[in-house]
């Protein structure tokens, strides 16, 4: 039962994190770079899941993913449908590894994998439009849409994990205890 609430909480909190991280505008300071809230949505549910519901949280949050970022230019689809779904499945196995971390409260782990899973997402998404298009432009504006949002995936993550870690307490599973942050 704590599972399926989880992987519900997740559904809601995706669609959520989309709907916010669309709303806001780019930031002007650093290139256009936007605030991705999804893949930190993502790695929470990846690191407190069960394996087999991070698959099922993967598998929804790539599908989801690909049909937002799907873009098509000329008749040619730029970013297959999967793509997300294989990112998200196998950085999601990595994340399910730092389980132990998590329950003992330590948010590092949620941290770096945070901002290091959405840069990575964001600069394969670069690597494969530039294998699609065929040309291999490189600008300070493109480091900065792929390394600004980690940046800022890292900063709001202790913010993220304390709110969620809290709002734990409230669902009707007595077994749960709140996670506290270790420094």
């Amino acid at each position: 039962m704590k599972t399926l609430i989880d992987l519900a909480a997740l559904f809601i909190g995706v669609v959520l994190a989309f709907i916010i991280q669309h709303a806001m505008p780019p930031m002007d300071g650093m290139h256009g770079a936007h605030i991705l809230l999804v893949p930190l949505v993502f790695f929470y549910s990846a690191m407190v899941l069960p394996f087999s519901a991070m698959l099922v949280a993967a598998l929804y949050t790539g599908f989801l993913s690909d049909l937002m970022y799907l873009h098509v230019v000329g008749g040619k689809v730029e970013i297959p449908i999967g793509f997300s779904i294989l990112y998200f499945m196998s950085t999601g196995c990595v994340a399910n590894g730092f389980q132990p971390a998590m329950r003992e409260g330590n948010v590092l782990p949620f941290v770096l994998t945070s901002a290091l899973g959405t840069s990575l997402y964001l600069f394969i998404q670069f690597a494969v439009i530039t294998w699609q298009r065929g040309d291999f432009i490189w600008e300070n504006a493109i480091a900065w849409r792929i390394l600004a949002p980690g940046v800022m995936a890292a900063l709001i993550a202790p913010l993220f994990y304390w709110t969620l870690s809290h709002m734990d307490r409230l669902l009707p599973d007595g077994s749960r205890k709140a996670r506290t942050i270790k420094r």
